[in-house]
Order: structure tokens, then C-alpha cells, then sequence
């Protein structure tokens, strides 16, 4: 087990990210007779709490619309967001998921818009933060914040120069759990990263 990290991650423009197996949402959606347009489902019916409290996803508001380092942390280490030189802004536990199909993708709120077959092998193929990851459940903690990149930048002259700088930083820490944990999250709550311009 290890953490994985993923550079330069968008969030579509929209407030928001999804954490989770999307066959599973697929299979869900499927199983239970919902529309494919699961953005209006999950806004406007309570399915959008039973979603999040069977652990098929888990959804996060408040996101600035910046690039994003993420990290899948999977390790007994200290959380890279925890560490010295990075600036922690949130830290919330209570949340679990459910992996059905050995896969999980961070991913973004437009695909709920038309949630079909075809738009998740679209999601699958598009360069998203996507981990293999054993079936099964997870209590997953979230961290956000600042974390010390170094970043490279190409000069008038053609040379690359590297530079340290402070990155918007999303980290899941996610723990195996032998059975469903208790969801004590509060899936309101907003993880606005703010940034010293």
C-alpha cells in the first residue's frame, strides 16, 4: 500500500467533485430504476442521500476552481497535508465507500448529467485521478490545503527552471474496513481551499 499522487486535476468549472466506483453508480442507477440524467435525480429526490450513505459515492462541494494535486493515500504514514511544510485547511473523517469493481476516479459533477454506459467508458478513458483499489469497503478521511510542489517553467531563453510553490492539494486517506463503517460525515460541508495570491 502506497499514495499516489496526480498533478494538475480540474474540477470542470463546477463546485464540485465525486469520489468513487462509477460502475457501481452505473449499476446503482441501473438497479434502482434511475434516469440517466443523475444530477437532477440527486438534487431534487432523496436518492441523492442514499447515494452517499450506501457508499457509492462521495461527493464534496466548495471547490475552487483551481488545478489540484490529489493525493490517494493508502499508507500508515503521516498524511502529505499533515506534514511540516504544508498548510492544512480541512480535515474531516466519517466517510466510506464502496468498491465493487476494483477502481476508483475522482471525477466531476458534469457526467452526472447523463450518467449512461457511454459517458462512464468517457470518464474511464479521460485522464482522471484513478486508483485500483481491492472490492470492498473503505472509511476514507479528507484533507485539504496547501501542499509544496515543485514545479517546472519553461523560459523566454527555452530553458526549464524548477521552482517551489504552495498547490491547492486534495488528500484521500482510505482504510479498509472489514464491514460498512458508520457515515458520520456532514456531506454540506464545503472545502474551499484558499490560496495567498
Amino acid at each position: 500500500m502506497a499514495v499516489y499522487k496526480f498533478d494538475e486535476v480540474l474540477n470542470d468549472l463546477m463546485d464540485y467533485f465525486i469520489l468513487g466506483d462509477p460502475d457501481y453508480l452505473l449499476q446503482y442507477k441501473i438497479e434502482n430504476d434511475l434516469p440517466d440524467d443523475l444530477l437532477t435525480e440527486f438534487t431534487t429526490e432523496e436518492t441523492g442521500d442514499q447515494v452517499v450513505e450506501e457508499g457509492v459515492i462521495v461527493p464534496m462541494i466548495g471547490i475552487e476552481n483551481y488545478p489540484y494535486t490529489i493525493y490517494f493515500n493508502l499508507s500508515d504514514e503521516t498524511p502529505e497535508l499533515l506534514k511540516a511544510e504544508n498548510e492544512v485547511q480541512h480535515q474531516r473523517d466519517g466517510y466510506y465507500l464502496k468498491v465493487v469493481n476494483g477502481r476508483i476516479y475522482l471525477y466531476t459533477i458534469p457526467y452526472l448529467r447523463d450518467f449512461t454506459e457511454t459517458k462512464v467508458g468517457l470518464l474511464k478513458k479521460y485522464k482522471h485521478a484513478s486508483i485500483e483499489l481491492p472490492n470492498g469497503w473503505y472509511s476514507v478521511t479528507i484533507l485539504a490545503g496547501l501542499t509544496k510542489q515543485l514545479l517546472e517553467v519553461e523560459t523566454v531563453s527555452g530553458k526549464t527552471e524548477e521552482f517551489e510553490s504552495m498547490e491547492p492539494t486534495f488528500e484521500f486517506v482510505l482504510k479498509p474496513s472489514a464491514e460498512k463503517p458508520e457515515y458520520t460525515a456532514d456531506f454540506t460541508y464545503s472545502f474551499k481551499v484558499e490560496i495567498d495570491e
